[in-house]
């Protein structure tokens, strides 16, 4: 409404044309590499606990969590992008052991391989009699030799012998053993081996899913309802968390619904039926899609996906309010009374014909809903409680795995005392299959001095067509898009420019193309020379990039052991606590903000000369002084050729900072009238913002013109807005030369 004047006087009024919205949302560093667990598709993680809940501790088994773990220190956000394997395996002809006695047969052994090599030279194993125990057998073949025993009694039993490490001294490993099925050994019992074809695990890394849920029994038939999907992928997520459904009611009896309902519960995976420990409920869901308790809305459903060229698909419309589970296959035609009461069978770890003894591999078995001694109700379902046999099952599933001899579960059966609807005790709890790593778990993880192109922490990057590369690839794809990851640092510990060049170059072109983020690399590997690192220094020409050398030694907090780190992994802790106590145009290096907290000793003691050779040769010296508790990183490089101001990495970020503050505010003038009005927002945003970092010592002076003369009409009329920066940045003091004069006796001094 217009303002009324009536009397003469004099009238103030305020037009506040500095409000732009700024959309600079709080960045960090992207880690690229491989994790413990967690998901696939770059996540944002805004604290250790968060990050740990994701991707679990920083165990010293791979660089990357150990460069998130030290950077969170002093940050508050990371991009983490996991990168998993890609094409998984094949298990050349693996073992079943099996028992006989008498009318009973039960395979209770499982072996794999290390080698990769088929097992067809094993001969089949025997019941000696000349063994001590029962159940013993003798496996025979190419170079091998061994007795062992079926029986966990015996004290050279399978896993005595063979071990169920990968990585242990003999070809086979376990890969399961039944300790608890029902088999008595005794003086007439038999062992056999069953070769099983190729366990085909050649498939990508992926979640790990329950059975399908189905529904009570309704006129005969029992419904496929839906399955629940972890949040992260790999071998680890079969035994994260467990579902647990509880409170289940029949349509109809809560508000007048025709829906029946049910809670979810997400219980912690070693938990147990009497000392549960519950992560997350979702109470009184139901599926009616019109609902707002509809368990896809109140849980989630959404995935992303990320192709081979980093493209990321979403399917699903709901977000994902767990933080450990999604809703996938949900049945939307199953009749409206049906709800969760069973699931489908679980299948076989291993993919055997009924020839090869597929039924004689021990079910799953299931507790009952009857009351503890304790007065507690036990929860029916998988016996994770009392029968450790069960785990073998939650475990990656090959290719063509049928189900065995395991049966539906169903809490209307008799087996579960026939339970109904509405009944109290109508709960139970399910487990999960078929989580991948996407790589043979025999694969060896070399680090340090052992890296190579064909193996850096258990991925193959000797080629941009091999399987670590191409699942590199995904995540530095997936990062190439700026309009859905806000980064300003990128890091991928493990990937060295002497034997990964083809992914490190792919590193490169991402910050370059990006233009709004700074690569650390590592040139060479442990123990490399000084020599080869200014080689490898010498390949690149950029400053959005900076190499350091040598290798740091550190204690890893979690096993309190000493390791050896490329300084990559600390390098971005040290970016991030010279940001917080001073800021991007503050050199990160010298002993006021160069120190690499954490680190102990370096591998290669510096000398002068030597610094200086590294420094001429663009790579940053990390120095140990005499009295100063941490290593120092002592230069500010980056890999320009040509001397200029941005060859220094403070200078390089300062831009950075600059640029990604003038774009994310400049978006909102898009579209907006081309007028000075327009204009003037623009410089009221930028002349303050550009005046502060002046004051805060990153700026000598700075200029910014938006008018009128580079805004001609010619310009105006091609709908175009454009502004001119003008900056000097600061520089730092990185040669600090005092001259003593010395005067002879009687000499003054004026001024």
């Amino acid at each position: 409404m217009a303002e009324k004047l009536v009397s003469p006087g004099v009238f103030t009024r305020e037009n506040d044309l500095s409000f732009l919205q700024q959309g600079v949302a709080n960045i960090g560093a992207a880690f690229i590499g491989p994790f413990l667990e967690g998901p696939v598709v770059p996540t944002i993680v805004n604290s250790q606990a968060e990050f740990q809940s994701l991707y679990g501790s920083a165990d010293g088994t791979y660089y990357t969590p150990l460069a998130v773990q030290n950077y969170l220190r002093e940050a508050g956000t990371a991009t983490i992008c996991r990168v998993a394997g890609v094409g998984g395996y094949v298990e050349n002809a693996p073992l079943l052991l099996t028992a006989t006695s008498g009318s009973v047969s039960a395979s209770l052994g499982i072996l794999f391989n290390t080698s990769g090599s088929a097992n067809a030279g094993f001969a089949n194993a025997q019941c000696t009699g000349s063994i001590a125990g029962n159940g013993d057998f003798v496996l025979r073949g190419t170079g091998l030799d061994v007795s062992a025993s079926l029986d966990p009694q015996d004290t050279n039993d399978i896993e005595a012998v063979f071990g169920n490490s990968a990585f242990g001294s003999k070809n086979p490993y376990v890969y399961g053993f039944f300790k608890n099925a029902s088999m008595t050994f005794d003086a007439s019992c038999d062992s056999s081996v069953f070769i099983l074809d190729e366990q085909r695990f050649n498939f990508d890394a992926q979640e790990a899913l329950t059975p399908m849920i189905k529904s009570q029994t309704i006129s005969g038939d029992r419904y496929d309802l839906l399955q629940f999907e972890t949040l992260g992928v790999g071998n680890k997520s079969n035994t994260k968390v467990k579902i647990g459904i509880t409170n289940i009611k029949a349509a109809g009896s809560v508000n007048g619904t025709d829906y029946g309902t049910f809670t979810v519960v997400v219980r912690d995976f070693a938990d147990t039926n009497k000392k549960k420990i519950v992560l997350e409920t979702f109470a009184n869901v139901n599926l009616d899609p019109n609902s707002p308790n509809y368990i896809s809305r109140v849980i989630g459903d959404r995935k992303l996906s990320i192709n081979s060229l980093g493209k990321i698909t979403e399917t699903g419309d709901w977000v994902n309010n767990s933080k450990y589970v999604r809703i996938v296959n949900l049945n939307e035609n199953a009749p409206v009374q049906a709800v969760p009461f069973g699931h489908d069978k679980y299948s076989l770890p291993v993919s055997a014909s009924a020839a090869k003894g597929a039924f004689s591999i021990p079910a799953v078995t299931f507790s009952t809903g009857s009351v503890a001694q304790s007065g507690s109700i036990l929860v029916p379902g998988i016996d994770l409680d009392n029968n450790t046999d069960n785990n073998i099952y939650l475990k990656p599933i090959p290719t063509g795995a049928g189900k065995g001899s395991n049966s539906v579960f169903g809490l209307d059966t008799a087996a579960q005392n026939t339970l109904v609807v509405g009944d109290s005790r109508a709960q139970f709890i399910v487990a999960f299959q078929e989580g991948f790593d996407g790589i043979n778990p025999a694969t060896e993880i070399k680090k340090g001095a052992d890296i190579s192109g064909p193996n850096s922490q258990g991925f193959n990057l000797s080629s941009s067509t091999s399987s670590g590369s191409v699942a590199y690839m995904k995540a530095i794809n997936a990062l190439s898009n700026t309009d859905e990851f806000d980064i300003n640092m990128v890091v991928a510990p493990g990937v060295i420019q002497s034997q990964h060049s083809y992914i490190a170059q792919a590193l490169v072109d991402l910050v370059e193309q990006r233009s709004d983020a700074f690569l650390i690399l590592d040139g060479v590997v442990a123990n490399d020379t000084i020599t080869n690192a200014v080689d490898k220094a010498g390949d690149i020409d950029s400053n959005y990039v900076a190499s350091y050398y040598p290798w740091v030694k550190t204690i890893d907090i979690n096993t309190n052991k000493l390791i050896t780190v490329p300084p990559s992994v600390l390098l971005p802790g040290v970016f991030a606590a010279n940001d917080r106590v001073a800021a991007e145009w503050f050199a990160p290096a010298g002993l006021n903000r160069g120190g690499l907290t954490g680190a102990v000793s370096v591998l290669n003691r510096l000398t002068q000369s030597e610094r200086d050779t590294l420094y001429d040769g663009k790579v940053n010296p990390i120095v140990i002084f005499p009295g100063v508790s941490n290593p120092v990183v002592f230069g500010q490089k980056t890999l320009q050729d040509k001397p200029s101001a941005l060859d220094r990495i403070n200078v390089r970020r300062l831009l950075l900072s600059v640029r990604k503050f003038i774009a994310s505010t400049s978006k909102y003038l898009v579209f907006e009238q081309n007028t000075s009005t327009t204009r003037q927002a623009f410089l009221n945003i930028v002349n303050p913002y550009l005046t502060g970092i002046q004051q805060n010592q990153g700026l000598y002076a700075f200029r910014v013109v938006m008018d009128e003369s580079n805004n001609t009409p010619d310009v105006v009329d091609r709908n175009i807005l454009k502004g001119a920066i003008f900056l000097q940045p600061t520089k730092t003091a990185e040669f600090i030369q005092i001259d003593f004069n010395i005067l002879p006796t009687g000499a003054t001094f004026e001024g």
